[in-house]
């Protein structure tokens, strides 16, 4: 076999059955001919950053790596910036960019850029083919995107190389491993005392409870330690979010001095943070010293906490299993939970006078989603609103944005996650108008991959977010009103269906109508935009 062959071949054993980009002459057209024959189908996007997004997503769902490729200098540099959303959103994924030849890299060539410059600070690692094993080499950089903390990696593919002869040798992965404390070592016992010592414990989830599959012992031991929980975003759905001790979600929103999160950790005299990854929490460090403990199985880990007096590193279901040595106590009342929603979730509200509220879409979006169905959203001003109003009982099922706080998220993760699902499991893609206006290319996408479930465009003709801070630092209100676009009228154009929706009653006929179609509907939902940017202080805080 060649070397596109034995690519596909590895692409296809991790669990990919579509890989997506923009081709070019050479090294892509390889890969996707060689894809084909093992039924391994090609997305075309139309845009580069696209296809990153895409595949990470689609990545994430399948617990794998995506694939996607682009080509040499520019392409590579668009790719880029779907790289920076995949490194900053924790999306597992394989970046493939077709390069001059090894023998020519110094020489100034058409479309020759040093693509590894391009992607150092938004990549996981940076590899280049060679004709020394290609095979150790390719099934290093689909694990290494999934191992610890996922991400992007890089491989630069010498466009001479495509069609070069190649072998399935032996693959020899590196163990990364770490081995758990046992029961009577000093941190595990440190940390059982900071817990019995405790009197109002708080624990922060992040995904790696998730990975090493300790979501029943997280319960478990939150419950015996009377704790309070924070989810980070990544971990939506880890801790059950109906449970009485969910408090809500740490994120970059919302987080004034009367938010949850902040109530809930200025309460606190303990913060345990549970396979939580840094760049996925905008922990809300109180002012003044508070203890904390760190659990971890990522050699990637970072401390979060500026001094945690204990980190424990192994399989989190082992060590949180240790900890229930601890004391059973009633740290947070119940009813102390419940009076922190009730002092908080007012600022969530719907307006009363108006006619139709982001609230309105959430809440109908909620009602008609099926109990199995997939949520896909990103940044804009009604994220925080959708954050803390809407709870999941289970893991990746909810698809947001953290540590990117990405505009033009939605759409990309929207293909990814129904490819990824075989359009089989019912899903909404809520977005906003800014963000929508990045990816409208996409619309022709979606309907040439056969994709059927809504997507919904919350329209204000303003970037809301950031029409709100202009007035709250005292500037003229300039520059950040958009035109009311007709997205309906743009995805008819594209072989949607589009509808428009201007009051609660007909958003929710036609998202009803919209899950029985075998057309994505794109609807243009036209909230009362003034009504609801002057409310929109209130939902992010101080």
């Amino acid at each position: 076999m060649n070397l596109s062959e034995l690519f596909m071949k590895i692409a296809k054993e991790m669990k990919n059955d579509h890989f997506f980009g923009i081709p070019g002459s050479g090294v892509p057209l390889d890969l996707m001919d060689s894809g084909k024959n093992i039924d391994l189908h090609f997305i075309n996007v139309a845009h580069e950053s696209t296809a990153a997004i895409a595949a990470g997503t689609y990545g994430l769902i399948k617990e794998s790596a995506g694939l996607c490729l682009g080509v040499k200098g520019v392409g590579a540099g668009n790719l880029a910036g779907g790289a920076a959303n995949a490194y900053f959103e924790r999306m597992p994924v394989v970046c493939v960019c077709e390069t001059t030849p090894n023998y020519s890299y110094e020489n100034e060539m058409v479309q020759h850029a040093d693509h590894k410059g391009l992607m150092k600070s938004v990549t996981k690692s940076m590899l280049t083919l060679s004709k020394d094993n290609p095979n150790q080499l390719i099934r290093d950089a689909f694990n290494t995107s999934i191992d610890g903390m996922p991400g992007p990696v890089l491989i630069d593919f010498p466009s001479d190389m495509g069609l070069m002869e190649a072998e399935d040798t032996k693959y020899n992965q590196t163990e990364k491993t770490i081995k758990s404390p046992g029961r009577y070592d000093s941190e595990i016992i440190k940390t059982i005392s900071l817990i019995n010592n405790s009197k109002k414990p708080m624990i922060l989830i992040g995904d790696g409870v998730r990975k090493d599959k300790a979501m029943t012992q997280v319960v478990n031991f939150a419950e015996k330690i009377g704790a309070g929980v924070l989810s980070t975003m990544k971990a939506r759905g880890v801790f059950p979010e109906n449970h009485e001790r969910w408090v809500g979600v740490s994120t970059a929103y919302g987080e004034g001095n009367n938010s949850r999160p902040n109530i809930l950790t200025s309460g606190s005299d303990l913060i345990i943070l549970i396979g939580a990854d840094q760049m996925m929490t905008h922990v809300p460090w109180p002012k003044g010293e508070i203890n904390s403990v760190e659990i971890i199985s990522s050699q990637e880990s970072k401390t979060l906490s500026s001094d945690p007096k204990e980190i424990c590193k192994g399989n989190i279901r082992e060590i949180v299993q240790m900890l229930m040595d601890s004391k059973e106590k009633t740290g947070w009342k119940i009813d102390e939970i419940n009076q922190i929603y009730k002092n908080t979730d007012s600022r969530f509200s719907r307006p009363d006078n108006a006619i139709f509220a982001v609230q309105d879409i959430i809440e109908i979006s909620k009602e008609i989603l099926p109990k199995d169905g997939l949520l896909f959203t990103e940044t804009g001003a009604f994220i925080a609103l959708l954050e803390n109003t809407w709870k999941f009982d289970d893991p990746l099922k909810y698809f947001g944005t953290s540590g990117g706080r990405t505009m033009g998220l939605m759409i990309p993760s929207y293909i990814g996650g129904s490819l990824a699902t075989n359009n089989e499991i019912p899903l909404i893609g809520i977005g906003a108008d800014g963000s929508a206006l990045m990816r409208l290319g996409e619309f022709e996408t979606i309907k040439r991959s056969n994709l059927k479930w809504p997507i919904i465009i919350i329209n204000d003709a303003a970037l809301g977010t950031m029409k709100y801070r202009q007035g709250f630092r005292g500037y003229d209100d300039y520059g950040l009103d958009l035109e009311m676009v007709d997205f309906a009228g743009v995805a008819k154009s594209c072989g949607l269906n589009g509808e428009t929706a201007n009051n609660p009653e007909d958003f929710r006929k036609v998202l009803r109508t919209s899950f029985n179609s075998e057309v994505t509907t794109v609807i243009d939902a036209r909230i009362d935009a003034r009504i609801y940017q002057d409310n929109f202080g209130g939902t992010i805080g101080d």
